[in-house]
């Protein structure tokens, strides 16, 4: 099974383990790479040259995302191998303004992967299946670390204790620092008004519970 892969940049950047639709005017486009500032997407029709801005349409988790973007690259991904065939493109752009709600589902579309991505590095790591497939049978663990974000900058402390904090989240000791500090990336970006950092809590408690437990099936990789 595949895993999402994430990649550390100055703004948490995923790639979609299933390639979001969408579209740009006319043309359907796939978004493939999602940041709070940018996307990468495919397409077999060309959206323009450098520099030109257009408006993306698409839905996540039955919320609509619209964003008025600009080319800033668009590259050939695989050549046409038939005369019937199409090539397909891969274009990034810059998000120049989220209308609506789509700044808020853009960010949750991010943590949501983020979370998704350790769960599944865990699983794979440890042979047994992510959250999404694994029952609870109460097995808790007993050390856990909890990570808070005070006057910028982190603290973290040894506990017992699986309540979230406000300004932070707790999670296993057992978390690797990589893992952490994707983490601790999330809950920068998030927004506490939007409830973005809400969602980096439920996911830490999720991950909790789900890790203490006794596994159901094996995850294979």
């Amino acid at each position: 099974m595949s895993t999402l892969f994430v990649e550390r940049r100055r703004v948490q950047r995923v790639k979609l383990l299933e390639p979001l639709r969408g579209s740009v005017g006319a043309n359907r486009v796939f978004v493939v790479d999602v940041s709070l500032r940018g996307l990468r997407i495919a397409h077999q029709d060309r959206l323009g040259p450098t520099g030109e801005e257009v408006t993306l349409h698409a839905q996540w988790d039955g919320q609509g995302i619209v964003l008025k973007c600009e080319i800033v690259r668009t590259q050939i991904h695989r050549m046409a191998e038939t005369a019937t065939a199409k090539t397909l493109y891969h274009s990034g752009v810059v998000i120049k303004q989220a209308l609506g709600m789509s700044a808020t589902a853009l960010r949750e579309l991010v943590q949501a992967h983020v979370a998704r991505a350790i769960d599944e590095q865990k699983a794979n790591a440890r042979g047994i299946p992510p959250i999404a497939v694994q029952s609870t049978h109460g097995a808790q663990a007993t050390h856990y670390k909890r990570h808070e974000l005070i006057a910028g900058r982190w603290r973290e402390t040894a506990t017992t204790d699986v309540t979230q904090p406000v300004n932070g989240f707790t999670v296993s000791a057992t978390h690797s620092p990589e893992e952490v500090s994707m983490l601790r990336s999330a809950f920068e970006n998030g927004d506490a008004a939007t409830g973005g950092r809400d969602l980096i809590r439920r996911m830490a408690k999720l991950s909790i519970t789900s890790m203490e437990s006794v596994p159901t099936r094996r995850f294979m990789p």
